[in-house]
């Protein structure tokens, strides 16, 4: 399906009315899901994408920068990823077989790191 966006951005703009997330369109997208102020899109090949708002990590990414186009978290690839999850400052995604990933803030284990 096609992945449409609108509200604040990571950068501060205002988008008013849907806008088409272009970095999108060719791939069969079938789950997003929104945090605090950022997206996660699973494609039919479990594939995932994150953009948005990164101050503790809930993109995934290996840096704490703001990404205001589409990012593709390469480190899933082939991990069959199914659902997610969004809290405000992290992430937690599903495999087919049952397998949990999480990403992000963990100040009050959220991500089930355990005690610190």
């Amino acid at each position: 399906g096609r992945v449409y966006v609108w509200g604040e951005q990571a950068d501060g703009r205002c988008v008013h009315h849907p806008q088409l997330v272009e970095e999108l369109n060719a791939i069969p997208i079938i789950r997003v899901l929104a945090g605090a102020r950022h997206c996660v899109a699973i494609s039919a090949s479990g594939a995932v994408f994150t953009w948005g708002q990164n101050n503790s990590g809930e993109l995934g990414m290996d840096d704490l920068k703001p990404q205001t186009s589409v990012h593709h978290v390469h480190q899933m690839d082939g991990l069959g990823v199914v659902e997610a999850a969004c809290g405000d400052t992290h992430t937690v995604l599903l495999t087919h077989c049952g397998r949990t990933f999480s990403f992000g803030s963990d100040a009050l284990g959220q991500c089930g790191f355990g005690k610190k």
